[in-house]
């Protein structure tokens, strides 16, 4: 008997399941992003949850969730209810963290579940005026003459900005100071104020500044040139072959959300980033938008990633602040 009653409630449990999931989602969605508002990551987020919204008839919130290097607002999402109404919407800061932090309070791998690749986010390599070079063969040359006294900024210790430059200066063979600021803003306006020497920033950031003069742009560091900068090489294309690096954005949830939640959201998003009027608008931020990803095909970019960088984070010893 007490097996039937169990037997029962399994079945009850099951086919209540299995209809929550079918009416998902009946309540707004929060989608957690572990970084600042107004930063292109905050923008890129509101502009794919507004999009969002309309695509499954359901609010889609966006919480910034700030602190340790995007940890704290990731944390929030590892230890969230599995039932798709909180995700995260995060960065490379995902790959590579667990290489930057002797100890995080969740696994990146085992905590969460990989919805949707949504971007690829090139940067430029930037050079005040001052600064001889004219291409990166020069910058190169000019960072080997004078090893140590040439510096670069990025957006913090162990932010995208600062791999980036990490990963020129081993592939090139060179040595430059860094200087890491509280954002890519302050770090932009010493490299506009001349303080800088040179810097890693995204494109959508500088490109009315390269257009303008007031910042010199040598080549943008992603697998293809940018929309925004059609005439601006690619670190490939400028010589330096070994090269290649972006950061990007994904959607995640915690891990055992179920795999048709997981599916429709997938869908939803790629409909969402396939809309023309939304292509224009991520092209304006400087994003080239993933239409195609799966759960799967993200996961293993976000291990890719993670296997890249790890390397160049323990040569270049980079440690939180």
């Amino acid at each position: 008997m007490k097996r039937l009653v169990l037997c029962a409630l399994a079945a009850v449990l099951a086919t209540t399941a299995a209809t929550a999931q079918q009416d998902y989602p009946k309540r707004p969605i929060r989608l957690v992003v572990p970084f600042s508002a107004g930063g292109n990551t905050d923008v890129g987020a509101r502009l794919l949850a507004n999009g969002l919204a309309d695509v499954i008839g359901q609010q889609v919130i966006v919480e910034n969730k700030v602190g340790a290097g995007a940890t704290i607002g990731t944390d929030v999402v590892a230890k969230a209810a599995p039932d798709g109404y909180t995700l995260l919407f995060t960065t490379l800061a995902h790959s590579a963290n667990p290489s930057i932090y002797a100890k995080l309070p969740y696994d990146g791998a085992k905590d969460f579940q990989p919805v949707a690749m949504v971007s690829i986010n090139d940067f430029v390599l930037v050079t005040n005026p001052d600064i001889e070079a004219r291409d990166v063969d020069a910058l190169i040359a000019l960072l080997k003459q004078r090893p140590g006294r040439l510096d670069y900024s990025s957006a913090g210790v162990g932010s995208a900005m600062h791999l980036a430059g990490e990963l020129f200066k081993s592939v090139a063979g060179v040595d430059a100071v860094h200087v890491p600021y509280r954002g890519e803003g302050p770090a932009l306006n010493d490299l506009l104020g001349k303080r800088i020497s040179f810097s890693f920033h995204g494109v959508s950031t500088t490109a009315d500044h390269i257009k303008g003069g007031t910042v010199r742009a040598l080549a943008v560091t992603g697998p293809t040139r940018s929309p925004l900068l059609p005439e601006i090489p690619t670190m490939k294309e400028a010589g330096l072959r070994n090269y290649e690096a972006y950061t990007w954005s994904v959607v995640l949830a915690p891990a055992g959300t179920p795999r048709e939640i997981v599916n429709r959201l997938n869908v939803a998003i790629n409909a969402v980033v396939r809309q023309p009027r939304m292509q224009q608008r991520f092209t304006e931020l400087g994003f080239q938008v993933v239409t195609d990803s799966t759960p799967e095909s993200t996961a293993e970019h976000i291990r890719r990633e993670e296997d890249k960088w790890a390397p160049i984070i323990k040569a270049s010893g980079i440690r939180p602040n």
